[in-house]
């Protein structure tokens, strides 16, 4: 049988299948992931074809892109049937295939196209324009290779439509895992929490993790909870992991100064328990010991320091004794009251609201009971007196200023 009457006995296979396909499925859109979606195509004359506006069989109205349709839908059905008048008969030429390749992409029918490009390379293996539309490129050896072999020849392996490298691939997986983890953890948290805090069972095993990956969860629970008792041990959690996140979480919290002084005090007992740990969580209190912070702020940082007997903040406390604040403040300023106005003359007058930057100095009482609290010494706030004892007692072995 002649080459040529064997093509076009398999064109009229695509066109009976096709044929078949878009009659049987006018009205359902198959969906790539799973699924499909019976209704009418409301955008048929979009070209190219981005998305499918669909209204439903419910008279929902949805739009969809290209790229998670699976089959062809009701507005290629009248496509299909023009390429099966003329497209089988064509005579087997380059010419007519690329003629036939280049409608059936401006009428969307991407495997038809394809199709007929690659029956140009079975005339012209070296077809550079059929070549670039399959993906083909030029390997180091001059040969034909697809993208895909050239990156598997590189060792890259494609996950979810990209290309990665193995090391790539195992950071997302452990990522993927990590993801998952938390929520379970999540779930788990939450579960208890609905039971605590006198739940006997729920308070033994919000106690007993152990694993990091229950941190975020941990934190999340905090900020939402409403009870200070299951605060409480939510904290007390957070300090049984007792890694460095979870233990700067405990930190943070003990910061809010609305919080009950039971919570706080929790914050306190659970973070000197961990030595090893603390000369951090005395650097981040001390980075709240400046002007840059309200004073609400600096004295809360303060008074942490001393129930943790943060000792090598002490300069950063003295610096802190008296703080100086900038308030911008909108004031009201009322309009003039006017009288006989032939005796107003060269006058300039404001009024309505206006910004005023207001400055004032602030002692703060819980930084000067924390230096008394730390040294054993009280300069109230004379704070060359506090620098001068500080001097002195480095030159001895009284005061260890690296200690805390």
């Amino acid at each position: 049988m002649k080459t040529g009457v064997i093509k076009k006995i398999f064109f009229c296979f695509v066109f009976s299948f096709f044929t078949e396909l878009t009659f049987l499925c006018a009205d359902e859109y198959l969906l790539k992931e799973g699924g499909k979606i019976r209704g009418e195509l409301l955008n048929t004359e979009e070209v190219p074809r981005k998305t499918y506006q669909i209204r439903t069989d419910d008279g929902l109205e949805i739009g969809i892109a290209s790229k998670y349709i699976d089959r062809p839908a009701k507005g290629e059905r009248e496509a299909i049937l023009e390429y099966n008048v003329f497209a089988p008969f064509e005579e087997d030429t380059i010419e007519n295939h690329l003629k036939i390749a280049d409608w059936c992409s401006k009428h969307q029918l991407p495997e038809l196209s394809r199709l007929h490009w690659n029956q140009i390379l079975e005339h012209d293996p070296e077809h550079k324009s059929a070549r670039s539309v399959l993906g083909y490129i030029k390997g180091e050896d001059g040969s034909w290779i697809t993208q895909q072999e050239l990156l598997s020849s590189r060792g890259l392996i494609q996950r979810n439509g990209s290309w990665k490298t193995q090391q790539q691939i195992d950071i997302e997986q452990m990522l993927e895992k990590r993801k998952q983890a938390e929520s379970d953890w999540r779930k788990k948290i939450d579960a208890w929490r609905k039971v605590l805090p006198n739940h006997a069972k729920a308070k033994s095993e919000l106690l007993a993790v152990t694993d990091s990956l229950a941190i975020t969860a941990l934190w999340d629970a905090l900020l939402s909870e409403q009870n200070e008792d299951t605060r409480i041990l939510l904290l007390k959690a957070l300090s049984n992991i007792g890694t460095s996140p979870a233990l700067h979480h405990i930190a943070r919290w003990s910061m809010n100064t609305r919080e009950n002084a039971e919570v706080r005090r929790t914050c306190f007992d659970e973070i000197r328990k961990h030595a090893a740990a603390k000369q951090a969580l005395v650097g981040f209190y001390a980075s709240h010991l400046n002007s840059q912070h309200d004073v609400s702020t600096i004295n809360a940082a303060a008074a942490a320091l001393g129930e943790i007997g943060g000792r090598s903040a002490t300069p950063q406390l003295i610096d802190a004794l008296i703080t100086v604040h900038t308030e911008t403040k909108t004031v009201n300023a009322p309009g003039p009251a006017f009288g006989n106005m032939n005796n107003v003359t060269g006058t300039q007058f404001a009024w309505g609201n206006q910004k005023v930057k207001e400055v004032r100095t602030s002692r703060n009482q819980e930084v000067l009971n924390a230096l008394i609290k730390l040294s054993g010494e009280n300069f109230q706030y004379n704070q060359d007196a506090w620098r001068t004892w500080l001097i002195e007692s480095r030159r001895t072995t009284s005061f260890n200023a690296r200690r805390g």
